[in-house]
């Protein structure tokens, strides 16, 4: 182990962000179920209407005007001047506050009810955070403006969940990777023009926050994407994400409600991408795991391949979405459109129960396709990482008749991604998840595992 790789982890440690924590809990996924599973059952519960993954809005050609404010989650002061605009939410929350699921929704309950916003609250995004001083609540206000409606504005919210501690927490890379898969959820949505970019980061002195700010310049510039550059959160803390929006022409490819027996699901890429990742970084923490035979020359190659993929945002996607999505106003043609989609990304297998839940639909899944087979279930055997599945950017679910998948199939292989189609809609009215046995070759964590109907192959 080097003394450059330890002094990167304290480094991280020291300013707020642990590098490690996302190896064995790629996205807070003990608290990201839990509130999935209270919020089906406490539906509309004081303004929180579901929690999801995107938000969206009349577009009539103008850009939003957004109003940032930050809150104390467990006290926070209202105001009534901003109570009848949109919200979308990012929260970064002690682990000490969302170690129960209960007391979680409670606190979210209490929390909104103080805010108190005219409208029903979708796009929240729950981020814990191990250091109580980066505890914060963003709340973005969202002005639209009157006109005719010709579209969507899409907005998306997050932060960066995906670490190598091998890379400065300042550096051009760590920053693009908090916001490229954000941008990317946009794409998937069919988004294709006006992405704008408000950042949301904080760092511990004024040399690093300088730092962030060229460094998002920088990813702008790159992607010929406008920057809105709000101050700080100023908690001297170490927070990197954002909010972003982007509009589209087209109706949005999420009706779960017409999701129906016989589609079928398509993935876009493979699962596991970032499986070398995580392995790289434990083998620096434990020489004595292998994982796999290959050279360790071929992991680093495969290492930096993945640091570019994550932060670089896919935006072919969009044009190939858009194309199967029906104009602004018509109808959708289960013959002709994509019905619906959800991303992947670092939540691996978990997005096809969300994907169930949201189309109220039992999905049976034939195939697990991984990216690093190998390298995965070494992993998993030993108990090293606890989700193999993790991915990253280009790596979603879609869902539309075959002959659809079929047609969006070729246009992805087009655009070298490596699709196939994995399962089907089995009927509708019973949220479940069947898939091969197989899948506890690539998840440890039974918490995962249990909550799927496994078959044997």
């Amino acid at each position: 182990m080097s003394d450059e790789f330890w002094h990167h982890i304290s480094q991280y440690q020291e300013l707020g962000l642990d590098p490690l924590r996302w190896i064995t809990s790629s996205s807070n996924e003990l608290i990201s179920l839990a509130l999935y599973d209270s919020l089906k059952q406490n539906r509309k519960l004081n303004h929180l209407m579901e929690y999801s993954w995107y938000d969206a809005f009349p577009y009539s050609g103008k850009n939003p005007d957004i109003i940032r404010r930050q809150y104390d989650f467990r006290d926070p002061v209202g105001q009534s001047e901003l109570r009848k605009k949109r919200i979308v939410s990012l929260l970064n929350i002690h682990d000490d506050h969302a170690s129960n699921a209960k007391n979680l929704l409670e606190g979210l309950s209490e929390f909104y009810a103080k805010i108190n916003p005219k409208y029903p609250l979708r796009c929240l995004k729950i981020n814990t955070t191990p250091d109580p001083k980066s505890e914060f609540a963003l709340l973005d206000y969202i002005d639209l403006h009157r006109g005719e409606k010709i579209g969507y504005t899409v907005f998306n919210t997050g932060c960066i969940n995906v670490i190598d501690p091998t890379q400065n927490p300042d550096s051009d890379i760590t920053v693009s990777m908090s916001l490229a898969p954000i941008l990317e959820n946009l794409a998937l949505m069919g988004c294709t023009f006006g992405f704008r970019i408000i950042p949301v980061y904080d760092a511990p002195s004024e040399e690093m926050i300088n730092s962030i700010q060229t460094s998002h310049d920088t990813f702008g510039s790159k992607y010929n994407i406008p920057i809105d550059d709000y101050s700080s959160l100023n908690t001297g803390k170490l927070f990197l994400g954002g909010t972003v929006y982007a509009h589209t022409e087209r109706e949005l490819p999420v009706r779960y409600d017409l999701v129906t027996s016989g589609m079928v699901i398509l993935l876009t890429d493979k699962f596991g991408s970032l499986s070398p990742l995580k392995t790289r970084t434990i083998r620096n923490l434990d020489p004595t795991f292998h994982g796999t035979s290959s050279p360790d020359e071929a992991i680093d190659y495969d290492v930096n391949d993945i640091l570019r993929s994550l932060s670089h945002p896919r935006f072919s996607l969009a044009k190939i979405v858009a194309k199967y999505s029906p104009q602004f106003g018509n109808q959708f043609d289960t013959h002709a459109n994509i019905i619906a989609v959800h991303p992947v990304g670092s939540d691996g297998v978990l997005s096809l129960l969300r994907l169930s839940w949201l189309s109220n639909a039992h999905l049976i899944v034939n195939e697990i396709p991984m990216k690093y087979e190998k390298l995965s279930k070494q992993a998993t055997k030993e108990s090293m990482i606890s989700n193999s599945t993790c991915a990253g950017n280009g790596c979603h679910l879609i869902v539309a008749s075959n002959e659809v998948a079929i047609h969006v199939l070729e246009d992805l292989q087009k655009h070298s991604y490596n699709p196939l189609i994995i399962g089907r809609v089995e009927n509708k009215d019973e949220p479940k998840v069947t898939i091969s046995n197989k899948l506890t070759e690539f998840v440890a964590a039974k918490y995962i595992t249990s909550r799927f109907q496994l078959y044997s192959m």
